[in-house]
């Protein structure tokens, strides 16, 4: 089997940004100018790595055996991992840092086949075996014909990038390459990629079915029998392109298998749009376009930041608007040349909207929201907490509970609840002190400065 290459990070490939606060039309220029200054950080707190960013993706996906190659801090991420996926880390020491654990890496991988029986096995370098320069895709394709499976080497040190949606680029090269080729096209099937499962997923599937169509939720949940017919799919489309960029890159390389780019079906009008675009692509009638149904004016005029990855809060802030609220600012993950049409799209109506960019820094968080002082925040769960502690009503949502028409809803209810509770209100009323002063008097971009090279 021929090592594949490396892919270059998202800095690299999209000139992804980890760090910057400023205002959104003043970035786009930067990223029409040509590849935006770089930014890195002076003291960070602490965010998920390109490592554990890939672990993630892996664990989603039934029957697959993970095997870690590095000390066994290097498998925390796993630990979240349902029971029924097998996994091993190799739990290199001093010694085989130095001297190399090829022997640990073949006998971890016969022990989790002996064990679990798994259809599939992706070894998962780490920082520690880019210090000790093991040759994982040597013992990679003796165990791969000892076993009569696929052991495929995942390449990724930790230390590459600071964008961790570089970690998902890497998983998606080894879960393309676990796609068998050479199947025949379906016209009839379609790859819908995401890496999360649950019931807006399953809501969005159902809306595509509708059309006649068979639906390969793909990598989520997928076994063998998902990744057969991974090849064979008239196109795929996918839920948050942003996350499975390289995936449909590689289906397409390595597959014959088109992508279709479509905005997140993240609320009632924009599914409805997903779906008759999918309809018009696969030469089929467009579905009914029902109602459209009236803003819902919830949040009444208070001022909202939308604090998630940046697909997900690009889709978010429509949502804003037709519940009423008033945006006043974004905070995302990190921001590549994937959102500048979204970014046009918000700049558009809010030209000096102040924008965030960061992951894992609730420190600057929490300096950023006093500086704008919103009454609402709509976050990732660690996000909405940090809120809280601030004294600013939060509203916790995931990337599954925004998809599909029922998302909309879902967060109309619990901005809804959210809203209506006096507990809730009284608790604002004394926000808990967690900074000193003396640091919260400083710019939120202390720490934030642009590389010199």
């Amino acid at each position: 089997m021929t090592k594949p290459l490396q892919l270059p990070t998202r800095e690299r490939r999209l000139n992804a940004l980890s760090a910057y606060l400023g205002d959104v039309t003043s970035l786009i220029a930067e990223f029409e100018d040509g590849p935006p200054v770089t930014r890195i950080r002076t003291f960070s707190q602490v965010a998920v790595d390109d490592v554990s960013a890939a672990l993630q993706v892996l664990t989603e996906i039934d029957g697959l055996g993970i095997v870690v190659h590095g000390a066994r801090g290097c498998a925390g991420a796993l630990a979240a991992a349902r029971a029924d996926r097998p996994w091993a880390v190799t739990n290199l020491d001093q010694r085989d840092t130095i001297l190399g654990a090829d022997g640990a890496l073949a006998r971890t991988l016969r022990q989790l086949h002996r064990r679990h029986q798994p259809w599939a096995i992706v070894v998962v370098a780490t920082p520690v075996v880019a210090i000790n320069n093991d040759d994982i895709q040597a013992v990679a394709e003796e165990l791969s014909d000892e076993l009569g499976i696929p052991v495929i080497e995942l390449r990724t040190d930790g230390f590459r990038s600071r964008v961790a949606a570089t970690g998902f680029d890497v998983a998606a090269q080894a879960i393309a390459a676990l796609v068998q080729p050479g199947q025949p096209h379906r016209r009839d099937l379609i790859n819908l990629l995401a890496f999360e499962h649950g019931p807006g997923l399953v809501g969005v599937a159902q809306a595509i079915e509708s059309l006649g169509l068979e639906v390969n939720v793909f990598p989520v949940d997928a076994g063998p029998t998902a990744f057969a017919k991974a090849a064979q799919a008239a196109l795929s489309v996918a839920v948050f392109e942003d996350e499975t960029d390289a995936l449909r890159r590689e289906l397409d390389r390595l597959h014959g298998v088109p992508f279709l780019r479509l905005p997140p079906p993240v609320g009632a009008e924009a599914t409805r749009s997903f779906v008759a675009a999918i309809a018009a692509a696969t030469e089929r009638p467009a579905p009914p376009s029902g109602a459209t149904g009236e803003d819902v004016w919830i949040l009444n005029g208070r001022r909202v930041v939308v604090a998630l990855p940046p697909s997900q809060a690009l889709a978010v802030v429509d949502l804003v608007d037709r519940f009423g609220g008033e945006l006043a600012g974004l905070s995302v993950d990190w921001i590549d040349s994937l959102h500048l049409g979204g970014l046009r799209a918000v700049a558009a109506a809010h030209p000096e909207l102040p924008l965030h960019v960061a992951a894992g820094q609730p420190f600057e968080l929490m300096n950023w929201l006093g500086r704008i002082k919103p009454e609402v925040v709509i976050g990732k769960p660690a996000t909405a907490a940090t809120a809280t502690r601030a004294g600013i009503a939060a509203v916790a949502v995931g990337a599954d509970d925004l998809l599909g028409a029922a998302g909309e809803a879902r967060l109309a209810s619990r901005l809804q609840r959210l809203l209506d509770g006096e507990a809730l209100k009284r608790r604002f009323v004394s926000p808990t002190a967690n900074y000193l002063p003396g640091w919260l008097k400083r710019s939120p971009d202390w720490h934030i400065k642009r590389e010199v090279r």
